[in-house]
């Protein structure tokens, strides 16, 4: 177990309190250090938890051993910025990583590891078809994200081009054809968007190819038939043969639509030191702090920033 590490947190929304609470049991004799200008969340914050609030990092004089930027995603290039200047080595951003617009050349020849965080990489069903699923038998691979996240008009940045569904939930399944089948340049064949709270995109159905696989994607947060968020994808192969898999589960079914096998997240059985919001935040945290192996580079948020952008100004 790590011992006497120093963490900066920016942005006490969920995220950062949910990153928090999880590191806060992964490591110990560790010093947070929260930074929020909400005075009203700064208040609740430092009666109720065991770190530094502050309003500003500028008085900031000691040295950090990682960071993590849980703040809209608009403030997300400039603090990476700030980070990479003080020198902290390891730096976590939550996903999308910016906007289509924001400039990243900056970020070309760093030294410093930087994180982006697309927890779904954690799931353990998606864990083991990124390993068992040989890509080039795939011919064609459709991803969906389907839920009720937008009841009514959003307010501030969510209303706008920071936001949408192809940022908030359609980046996880981008991420993860990036992440297991090797997604990097894709074509758009075509693509249609529909508004239908937001001024910004609330469903969005497109097709895509790269490298000799065909992408169809479906992404929709104003879903009613849906309680709580649901991914899930098909993957069709050469033989006529395909995969179904989501959060639970992976059915194989031969090319007359038979199941010939089922596995489910129960067998697959994981077992974290901290539970909180699913195994997979845990996951992400200690591999954040540790090997590195599963979490998203950089290099891997760039193409899945560049997919994003294609979507959303085609």
């Amino acid at each position: 177990m790590l011992m006497n590490k120093r963490f900066i947190i920016y942005g006490f929304g969920r995220m950062g309190l949910t990153h928090y609470a999880i590191l806060n049991q992964l490591i110990e004799k560790t010093e947070f250090v929260f930074v929020d200008p909400n005075k009203k969340v700064n208040y609740f914050a430092k009666r109720n938890l065991n770190a530094k609030i502050v309003s500003s990092d500028e008085n900031l004089k000691q040295s950090f051993d990682f960071a993590l930027i849980c703040t809209p995603p608009m403030f997300h290039i400039s603090i990476l910025e700030k980070c990479i200047n003080q020198k902290i080595p390891n730096i976590f951003i939550e996903k999308p990583f910016g906007g289509v617009s924001d400039d990243f050349s900056s970020l070309v020849n760093i030294d410093e590891s930087i994180s982006i965080g697309y927890v779904l990489r954690f799931n353990p069903i998606v864990q083991w078809v990124k390993y068992f699923v040989n890509i080039e038998n795939i011919e064609k691979v459709e991803g969906y994200y389907f839920s009720n996240t937008i009841e009514q008009k959003p307010k501030g940045w969510r209303n706008g081009s920071y936001s949408g569904v192809i940022n908030e939930v359609g980046a996880h399944i981008i991420d993860l054809c990036v992440y297991i089948f090797g997604l990097s340049n894709p074509s758009i064949i075509n693509i249609s968007t529909k508004s239908i709270i937001s001024d910004v995109e609330d469903i969005l159905t497109a097709d895509l190819e790269d490298k000799s696989i065909k992408y169809h994607f479906h992404f929709d947060w104003v879903n009613k038939n849906y309680r709580k968020p649901v991914f899930k994808f098909i993957i069709n192969l050469k033989d006529g043969t395909f995969l179904k898999f989501d959060q639970q589960k992976t059915e194989y079914f031969d090319n007359s639509h038979n199941l010939i096998s089922r596995l489910s997240v129960a067998d697959l059985a994981q077992k974290v030191p901290f539970y909180l919001r699913g195994i997979e935040f845990t996951s992400q945290m200690q591999d954040f702090v540790s090997s590195k192996k599963i979490i998203s580079n950089l290099e891997d948020a760039l193409i899945t920033r560049n997919v994003i952008k294609k979507l959303i100004t085609q």
